[in-house]
């Protein structure tokens, strides 16, 4: 067994169990699905724990008050927010499990990997020295290719897709949004370039839904009803990054969120059928009664086969 996967098998224990022995390691480790000796020495451990450190966006601890060992994240490379910590983790757990998973391909499904993964490296090379990025970029409105010169602020991934958010190089038109997928031939630039606003990720998108951003309308409450069981699908994958359960009973959950109402908002809430219902405020639920409306159009005459 690699030392890769022990190491995975001992950051998923601590993540779950919390603080432990290395006793208590041991224990669960003997009855473990990699276990390929009675127990894992001490040294060995140091250096599986060295490892980690690393290799890993997170190290083991030993906590000498309690005589247990404890597993950390690096906040000071990654800060209070966790989804890099979980998008980088999650990509150790692949290529811990890549000889299985070739060797069993007919037995996993999965959904399609993000598109254009392999641009984020040169746009976070620009990044990090000041630099801008030239490409030929795809759009879908127009149908055409054109050539563009960026100043890239940061990366975010949605629905599957990487994306850019840039501002063109003569500082006219703000920031915009650019998927990865649809840039070609891009390079960097050879001077230094700078953008022309301080602003970071959070606050760009602060109540955005995705990759949706809006300057001028502002972030509103919104309170959606949620029927039956489909609450728990919704606790277990919110709708938005600021959902909050703020009433609950056995028959339905009330929701609340802040963010600006898009196409892709609604989209979403449409997704969950009968089973969801906008409280307010009143304007948002208007507009899914209007889409509702629309959709039963469809089906208000018999078509023919």
């Amino acid at each position: 067994m690699s030392k890769l996967k022990k190491c995975l098998y001992l950051i998923n224990l601590l993540e779950r169990k919390g603080s432990l022995t290395l006793k208590e390691i041991n224990d669960y480790y003997q009855y473990s699905s990699i276990c390929e000796d009675d127990e894992i020495q001490p040294r060995t451990f140091l250096r599986y724990k060295d490892y980690i450190e690393e290799t890993f966006p997170c190290y083991i601890e030993y906590n000498a008050r309690t005589g247990k060992y404890e597993l950390h994240r690096h906040k000071a490379l990654y800060g209070e927010d966790d989804s890099l910590y979980d998008y980088l983790l999650s990509a150790y757990h692949i290529e811990g499990m890549t000889e299985l998973a070739l060797k069993h391909r007919e037995k996993i499904l999965l959904t399609e990997a993000p598109t254009g993964v392999e641009n984020v490296q040169v746009i976070l090379e620009a990044i990090d020295k000041n630099k801008g990025i030239e490409c030929e970029y795809y759009s879908f409105n127009h149908k055409t290719v054109k050539h563009q010169l960026l100043i890239p602020y940061f990366l975010r991934t949605w629905e599957q897709r990487w994306y850019l958010v840039a501002e063109p190089d003569n500082h006219h038109h703000g920031q915009s949004v650019f998927a990865l997928e649809r840039m070609d031939n891009i390079r960097l630039t050879e001077g230094k370039m700078f953008p022309s606003k301080k602003i970071t990720a959070d606050e760009y998108f602060d109540g955005s839904f995705g990759v949706n951003h809006s300057d001028d309308q502002k972030p509103e409450r919104i309170l959606i009803k949620v029927y039956s069981t489909q609450a728990e699908y919704v606790n277990a994958l919110p709708i938005h990054e600021s959902q909050k359960e703020i009433e609950k009973t056995d028959e339905w959950s009330i929701f609340e969120y802040r963010l600006v109402p898009c196409f892709n908002f609604y989209q979403q809430l449409l997704w969950h059928r009968e089973r969801l219902e906008v409280l307010e405020p009143l304007h948002v639920r208007d507009e899914m009664k209007k889409t509702i409306e629309k959709m039963l159009e469809h089906y208000s005459t018999q078509r023919k086969p």
